[in-house]
């Protein structure tokens, strides 16, 4: 299923997403993880449109959107509802991966209107595990340029490394990671700049936000993470205080880029989800 190529503009910057599905439909939205994009979501998201507007958006410095001079959880959160502005949709549902479930979660607590859910794809709860791919020194943070596009693509790996059902999928990703420079060299389409440092807006911790959602929250953890440290994990499964709706959590075996080796399986988990808060919809707001 091809996709739709949607644009808008926030704050003085072209924000792109992918688009699936019925217009009219109750809209779902997809953020990626850092330094990744929309389509990382292409081949399991549309999975989704027989019922739903599926959207995958790029962020700022992602993707095929405009890049910065500064980046914020805010401003990231401001395009992710202004793309739900843009589809119209009163009811969305949004799914985020790694730090895009942080974003996610930002989204939704300045989301001005009614939420379905909330779905934190092997999402680190805290700061307490900051990915040593950040940072000035970090991958993330230097410009890498390659001679040819097949030379950028071959070079491509998820991070962190791991296992994938199908290396065609992550070649699929690569194709759409890269872009020509102006000298006719290769390199990835993500600022670097975006990930030199932490941003200052950055949640130490996801309780107190999750805590003022008053829609329905769910986690999908990977067993094999190493992004979501043993504690959260705990905090995620185990027994929790009755501050807000117990947080429906599923395992799944597998790394942290489940869309990566668990595709078939993070399908069927988001569904179940979204079937369950279907059956149980409420007009209640975003935050408390």
């Amino acid at each position: 299923m091809s996709p739709e190529h949607r644009s808008t503009v926030v704050d003085g910057c072209v924000i792109r997403w992918l688009a699936w599905g019925e217009p009219r439909g109750p809209a779902v939205l997809f953020v990626h993880g850092g330094a990744a994009h929309s389509w990382w979501w292409s081949f399991t998201a549309p999975l989704l449109a027989d019922r739903h507007r599926v959207l995958a958006i790029d962020l700022s410095g992602h993707g095929d959107s405009d890049r910065r001079e500064r980046y914020s959880f805010t401003t990231w959160a401001a395009e992710i509802n202004a793309v739900l502005d843009v589809e119209s949709s009163t009811d969305p549902v949004l799914v985020g991966h790694s730090m895009g479930g942080i974003v996610a979660t930002v989204a939704a607590v300045h989301r001005q209107g009614p939420l379905a859910g909330l779905v934190l794809v092997d999402a680190p709860l805290s700061n307490a595990h900051i990915s040593n791919f950040d940072g000035e020194h970090g991958t993330l943070g230097r410009t890498r340029t390659y001679r040819t596009k097949d030379e950028a693509v071959a070079r491509f790996r998820p991070l962190p490394p791991q296992p994938v059902t199908s290396d065609e999928l992550v070649a699929h990703i690569a194709r759409h990671s890269v872009r020509r420079t102006p000298d006719g060299q290769w390199t990835w389409k993500f600022d670097p700049s975006a990930f030199t440092r932490i941003q200052p807006d950055r949640p130490a911790e996801l309780w107190s936000l999750i805590h003022r959602l008053t829609c329905p929250v769910g986690a999908i953890v990977a067993e094999r993470s190493t992004v979501v440290i043993p504690q959260d994990r705990a905090r995620l499964t185990g027994p929790q205080d009755g501050s807000h709706p117990r947080i429906a959590c599923q395992l799944l075996d597998g790394n942290h880029h489940v869309m990566l080796d668990r595709p078939v399986e993070l399908v069927q988990a988001l569904r179940a989800l979204l079937d369950e808060w279907s059956d149980g919809a409420t007009d209640e707001g975003g935050t408390a």
